[in-house]
């Protein structure tokens, strides 16, 4: 592939108009005006006269090569840092649970707030802390049914002129709260012992 761009730069660096060079190679002065308009490809024996009378080799008629473009610096390579050891954290994720007996639902908030502070940064938190949410969360929604459970239970018998049992709130208060207490306690043990696999539900 030749290109008649560069054939008309040559011939404007030889100082040489195309009469001249028309004169000089043999080649007529309208074949050589529809090679550098673009109308034609010159082949043969026209590439030769030309590339003699301009004193160049046939090469020099080729497109010069477009620059290569720039190759983008690759990417940084992060080197995962290791986790640091923390056990006494991870007590305390597990133990921070007992925040419901202050207002409910700090069970949920309080844990999740220490789990994204530091699943990042310390070795086993982004587990034990899905662990510990998933239980609170199951154990929060389980509370509101059963209480609302015992309200449609009081409701009825209130409607149906029974005994209704104010006791049975009481009951199911330190039912549902003494067995989060003791889950959160048992859990608190396995952990002391080096067992993460702790609360049988999870996120």
């Amino acid at each position: 592939m030749f290109s008649t761009a560069r054939i008309t730069a040559i011939r404007k660096s030889k100082g040489l108009s195309q009469e001249v060079l028309a004169e000089q190679s043999g080649v007529s002065l309208r074949t050589i005006q529809r090679v550098e308009q673009g109308e034609t490809e010159p082949r043969g024996y026209t590439l030769q006269a030309l590339a003699a009378a301009l004193d160049v080799p046939l090469e020099a008629f080729r497109p010069e090569p477009e620059p290569a473009l720039p190759i983008p610096p690759a990417p940084p390579v992060v080197v995962p840092t290791t986790l640091r050891s923390d056990p006494d954290f991870l007590q305390l994720l597990n133990l921070s649970a007992l925040s419901f007996l202050v207002l409910p639902l700090l069970n949920i908030l309080v844990p999740w707030w220490l789990w994204r502070a530091r699943r990042h940064t310390t070795a086993h938190v982004a587990e034990v802390g899905r662990r510990v949410l998933g239980f609170q969360i199951l154990w929060q929604v389980g509370s509101f049914f059963a209480f609302m459970l015992i309200l449609v239970a009081q409701l009825l018998l209130a409607g149906a002129h029974r005994t209704v049992f104010p006791g049975l709130y009481v009951g199911m208060v330190v039912l549902t709260y003494g067995f989060n207490v003791l889950i959160i306690g048992y859990n608190g043990m396995q952990l002391r012992k080096g067992h993460l696999d702790i609360y049988p539900t999870r996120l």
